[in-house]
């Protein structure tokens, strides 16, 4: 019972602590550039490459955005601060797993860990990750088993915690809100267009041995534009969401 007691507190705090992961995550990486170097020393090669690590990204925050589609509000899938769950969520991806967000959030940060191709990086982070997410999980495991008992045994018994089963799909009974998703997850997008600009740029600055007194002499077209849409986009929508209610989505 201790034991319990002792996960349940580990969880609430990390649960607490948890928007500073990626903050964690960027120094691993940030460690490794210092000997990045362009796959086949090629920096045209080594674009395609990072391309492929932002599309993992990218089905990262895909798995997410199909989650907060269909959340509803106070819902288990919507816990942002602390344990607030009306209703567990067992329809549409949570049919098919019990953690999808934090399965989301692994792929998007596993995309930028891949760039820096440093197999002891990627095992810092996964295991770094497993034993962070593990304990919240566990702490909201066992606030939905104490409030919702048997009910919430039920569907937790045949849904994996983690990785995903493929079959079971449950359509949810709620519409799919796009202007959820993007009332939510814009930063997000940025977020990890932001930094895979920043990786590139400072990885073409160490193989073009750039001048530190002329810095934008190895920026590339691709980081402007990458940037520069990304950018474009987040401050529309953040525009939006802080002077209108046009994403505001009653129920959500």
């Amino acid at each position: 019972m201790a034991l319990i007691e002792e996960l349940d507190q580990q969880g609430n705090f990390l649960f607490r602590w948890r928007s500073y992961i990626p903050g964690f995550i960027l120094l691993l990486c940030i460690y490794s550039l210092s000997h990045y170097e362009f796959l086949q020393d090629s920096y045209e090669i080594n674009l395609y490459y990072a391309a492929a690590c932002l599309f993992i990204s990218l089905i990262g925050l895909f798995v997410r955005c199909f989650v907060i589609g269909y959340a509803p509000a106070r819902t288990s899938g919507r816990n942002t601060k602390e344990q607030v769950a009306d209703v567990v969520n067992q329809e549409g991806i949570y049919s098919l797993v019990r953690h999808p967000l934090y399965l989301g959030n692994f792929l998007m940060y596993l995309g930028p860990v891949l760039y820096f191709r440093d197999l002891p990086l990627t095992l810092v982070f996964a295991l770094f990750f497993g034993f962070y997410y593990e304990r919240i999980m566990f702490t909201e495991e066992k606030f939905l088993r104490e409030k919702f008992g048997k009910d919430y045994l039920d569907w937790a018994n045949n849904i994996p915690a983690f990785i995903p089963k493929f079959s079971g799909y449950v359509k949810p009974k709620l519409s799919f809100s796009f202007k959820n998703i993007l009332k939510r997850e814009y930063p997000s997008l940025f977020g990890i267009l932001v930094i895979f600009v920043l990786f590139d740029y400072a990885a073409t600055f160490k193989n073009s041995f750039g001048d530190w007194r002329e810095p934008w002499t190895v920026i590339t077209e691709p980081q402007i534009w990458t940037f520069g849409l990304g950018a474009a986009f987040y401050i529309l929508t953040r525009i939006i969401v802080k002077t209108t209610k046009w994403l505001v989505v009653e129920g959500r």
